[in-house]
């Protein structure tokens, strides 16, 4: 009787700081959950960023930095920032938002990476092009503010960057990759790829160059000649040359693009329950095609890596996985534009690109949908019958 006494009052016993326990508990796990989830992470972020930022500070001095960075009143308190407090404050939040961009993108790596795939490479390239040029032109605009530099470097840096940083993104996804090949060869291939899938804006990126390049020649010269240079005439001259550049340039990769009917497609074929296609092509020339780091283009205009390093001999066949998505109908959707020109949307049949530069229009054989070729004929390489296409846009 004693001891369920002695447990009944154990029970029964109030805890210390009840209502206080009760009111803090919340509170301790949300500060918990932040510390956990958002100060652990960017912890080292932050060390590094002063680190960098105090590191800064101390050489910006003995490096003579401190001459170009000026001293800042802060507008409401009246205080005045040294050049060398601007410099660790500048480069440490600098350092602090670069380091969260990267804890970002290294958090939500796969869905980042999927949206951006869904855009195309030519979208990419834009995309890219403007968000450098645009933090290249406002880092300009804040030295303009304290005159560092001139005015009309904020409008020639977005200029110059936009096309060079569009032109380098698409270089970039079409370069070769996964093979043994030198990074002069990887770009080469780039720019042939980029020559026959986007010779628009191929023309508009060396049209832009080439108008900038032409506009700075011309008001160099004037003002050296005149003494000053009307910004109007220059304008309009260089809108004027770059538009010349790029037509030139546009017809000239047209009239050199010549796509040949040397490849076609033989066999298509269909699994048993599996949710692929299996297309086979055949090298109907007198001379060997190269397929290694080569494209393959749909009727819908969606492209695919072709993932095969083979060497198609005259006579051979090659046969490759391809997706449900990937089109086979003749497709003549297009845009009209000005001074005669088009913009096609789709294809009359799938296009082979090839790193060296030539252009297969893939036609189909009036017996290859679902049909089996009457005598079989092997592949030169061993590993070139079931490769899988990779989308590439």
């Amino acid at each position: 009787m004693d001891s369920w006494s002695s447990t009944d009052c154990r029970t029964a016993r109030r805890p210390r700081g009840g209502p206080m326990n009760a009111l803090l508990g919340p509170v301790k796990k949300v500060l918990g959950r932040v510390v956990t989830q958002w100060l652990a992470p960017i912890f080292p972020v932050l060390v590094v960023a002063v680190f960098a930022g105090l590191l800064a500070a101390l050489l910006a001095e003995p490096t003579g930095l401190v001459e170009y960075v000026p001293s800042i009143s802060l507008p409401l308190v009246g205080w005045v920032l040294e050049p060398t407090t601007v410099v660790f404050i500048v480069v440490a939040l600098l350092g602090l938002f670069v380091g969260g961009c990267f804890l970002l993108v290294r958090r939500h790596r796969e869905e980042i990476e999927t949206y951006w795939n869904t855009y195309s490479a030519w979208a990419q390239a834009v995309i890219v092009g403007c968000l450098v040029a645009t933090l290249l032109a406002g880092s300009l605009l804040v030295a303009t503010l304290f005159d560092r530099v001139p005015a009309y470097t904020v409008v020639l840096g977005f200029l110059v960057t936009w096309p060079l940083s569009a032109g380098l993104v698409l270089l970039f996804d079409r370069r070769s990759n996964g093979d043994q090949s030198s990074a002069l060869s990887s770009v080469k291939t780039g720019y042939v790829h980029t020559r026959g899938l986007e010779s628009r804006t191929l023309s508009l990126i060396v049209g832009f160059l080439g108008a900038m390049v032409g506009g700075l020649s011309l008001w160099s010269v004037w003002t050296w000649y005149a003494g000053t240079a009307s910004v109007t005439i220059t304008a309009v001259l260089t809108a004027l040359l770059g538009i010349a550049i790029t037509l030139v340039v546009y017809n000239r990769y047209e009239t050199t693009t010549v796509e040949r009917t040397d490849i076609t497609i033989v066999a298509v074929r269909t699994p048993e329950a599996r949710p692929i296609r299996e297309l086979t092509i055949k090298n109907e020339s007198s001379t060997s095609v190269d397929l290694a780091q080569s494209r393959i283009r749909d009727t819908s205009f969606e492209l695919y890596r072709l993932g095969v390093a083979v060497t198609l001999r005259p006579g051979a066949v090659c046969t490759f996985e391809i997706p449900d998505s990937f089109t086979l109908e003749p497709n003549d959707d297009s845009i009209d534009l000005p001074l005669g020109y088009s913009l096609k949307r789709g294809g009359e049949t799938p296009t082979l690109f090839t790193r060296s530069g030539d252009i297969f229009a893939l036609e189909l054989a009036d017996d290859a949908i679902d049909g089996a070729l009457s005598k079989p004929e092997a592949t030169p390489e061993p590993n070139s019958s079931g490769a899988e296409l990779v989308p590439q846009e």
